[in-house]
């Protein structure tokens, strides 16, 4: 029994090794906020390279965003699999994403790209809402 579960460890660890860039787990010191209103339902998760998956759920609307190291460019996501609340596995280590279209609602006029640190990232969101998220305070 003791051989077979440090098989099992050894493999897990194996398979995180592997997939690091695509497994995002939860940031539980992380924060959000948009337009300066801290957002209590967002949940930030993060992976090996300080990419970022924010689910958030503000007004109703349930959005899932993606930022990546890479691009600097937020977007949604395709073909994500997630545990609610806890991780998340992508298909790839660079995902697919579909671009946010910005500033529709013209609170603010179209931005570009991505201020994105080891501690702070920030985007406009598609109804022109500046969001923040603050990995580490």
């Amino acid at each position: 029994m003791r051989k077979l579960f440090l098989l099992a460890s050894l493999g897990l660890l194996a398979f995180v090794f592997v997939y690091r860039q695509r497994i995002f787990l939860r940031d539980p010191i992380a924060s959000v906020a948009r337009d300066g209103v801290r957002q209590k339902d967002a949940k930030v998760m993060i992976n090996f390279t300080n990419d970022i998956l924010l689910d958030d759920s503000d007004g109703g609307k349930h959005r899932i965003y993606i930022v990546q190291n890479w691009n600097k460019i937020a977007g949604f996501p395709a073909g994500e699999k997630c545990i609610y609340g806890v991780a998340c596995m992508m298909d790839a280590d660079q995902v697919d994403t579909t671009p946010v279209q910005t500033g529709s609602r013209g609170k603010r006029p179209p931005f570009e790209g991505v201020t994105m640190t080891n501690k702070r990232v920030e985007f406009v969101d598609e109804d022109g809402a500046l969001v923040e998220v603050t990995l580490r305070p």
